[in-house]
């Protein structure tokens, strides 16, 4: 009857420098997935924080076209959006009650609702009818009824299309695009007017 080969004890398992060349290889494995997570995870939470905004302004709208009764119990203001770039984490829904042609946040209109922009996001650019550099602090967009049209404006002066330019701590960039017929879209920065 013949035995089966015997290894001899000094080949049946791992040496010291096969240890350590594994675990060398899991760590520089496990890291590089990490990393990748991370910078996934930011992705997709500037992403998220893009339509965020595209949906306020899409509220805002709404609210400005089918005439939301006000504190007053009128019917006739026109609803917006601030934005500030000296206030980067934070935009601001707002009540036009002052309503005339400027459809701007002045003092006589009301706040309805602050939106706060976390996990280190914040809007780092405002873009005016993709002129670069982009150079706007604040820009209002408004809409009053009976048109879904947007008013754009910034320091007193109307424009055709406002690029909202956020980013995140990672350095990831996205953009929401306002254009005067009414348009929102959020997505990626194709065009590099956030750079």
């Amino acid at each position: 009857m013949k035995r089966g080969i015997e290894i001899p004890p000094a080949s049946r398992g791992f040496t010291l420098v096969e240890l350590l060349v594994s675990i060398a290889i899991f760590t520089f494995i496990t890291t590089v997935a990490i990393f990748n997570n991370a910078q996934f995870n930011g992705s997709v939470l500037l992403t998220n924080l893009a339509y965020e905004i595209g949906l306020s302004i899409r509220q805002a709208q709404f609210y400005g076209i089918s005439v939301r009764q006000n504190a007053a119990l009128s019917f006739n203001s026109g609803y917006g959006i601030d934005f500030n770039t000296a206030s980067p984490s934070s935009y601001v829904l707002f009540e036009d009650k002052t309503g005339g042609t400027a459809h701007v946040k002045d003092a006589g209109d009301v706040d309805i609702q602050t939106f706060t922009i976390g996990k280190g996001n914040r809007i780092s650019k405002i873009c005016l009818n993709g002129v670069t550099p982009c150079s706007a602090a604040i820009v209002d967009v408004t809409f009053l009824r009976p048109n879904p049209d947007a008013y754009i404006r910034s320091a007193g002066t109307s424009y055709g299309k406002a690029e909202i330019c956020l980013q995140s701590p990672q350095g990831l960039k996205r953009k929401v695009t306002v254009e005067s017929t009414g348009q929102i879209s959020a997505g990626a920065d194709d065009t590099g007017v956030c750079n």
